[in-house]
C-alpha cells in the first residue's frame, strides 16, 4: 500500500459525532453526570430547527466530541430511532462504573464480562437507545 495520497499535505482529526436525541437536557446530563464528559458547549440554530449541545473529554478545539442533536421543529418527533452504530468509551474502573449504571437503573444490552486486569466489557443505552460499548483500559 502506497503512502502517497493526494492529501499527504494535510492534517486530520476526527472533530464530532452527531447522536439524535429526543431530549437535549436528559442526554447532556446523562453523559456529563454518568460518563464523565463535561458540556463543551450548547446553541440553537433557527434555520435548520434544532438545539445542539456537544459533550466530550476535554476541550473542544483539541479533542472530539458528541455533538447532540433534538429537533426543536413544529413535528419533532417524541422518540429518535437510534443510529445502529455503536461508540467506544475507555474507562479506568468498568467494575465502579458499572455498579454506579446499575444503581442509576442504565439499561445495558451486555453486562460486565471479562478478565479482570487484561480486558473487561460492557455494553449499554444512552436514554435515546443509541449502543455505548464500554471498555477497561489501564495507562501504561
Amino acid at each position: 500500500m502506497s503512502g502517497d495520497t493526494p492529501v499527504n499535505e494535510l492534517s486530520f482529526r476526527i472533530h464530532h459525532t452527531m447522536l439524535p436525541v429526543a431530549d437535549l437536557d436528559r442526554s447532556i446530563g446523562f453523559y456529563t453526570r454518568l460518563l464523565g464528559m463535561k458540556a463543551m458547549g450548547r446553541r440553537t440554530d433557527e434555520t435548520r430547527k434544532v438545539e445542539v449541545g456537544h459533550v466530550g473529554y476535554g476541550d473542544r478545539d483539541s479533542q472530539p466530541s458528541f455533538e447532540l442533536t433534538q429537533d426543536i421543529g413544529e413535528s419533532a418527533p417524541a422518540e429518535v430511532v437510534p443510529t445502529g452504530i455503536h461508540v467506544g468509551i475507555h474507562v479506568n474502573d468498568l467494575q465502579r462504573l458499572c455498579d454506579v449504571l446499575e444503581s442509576e437503573r442504565v439499561k445495558f444490552l451486555q453486562p460486565l464480562k471479562g478478565t479482570p486486569g487484561k480486558r473487561l466489557t460492557a455494553w449499554i443505552r444512552d436514554p435515546d437507545g443509541h449502543a455505548l460499548e464500554l471498555v477497561e483500559v489501564h495507562a501504561g
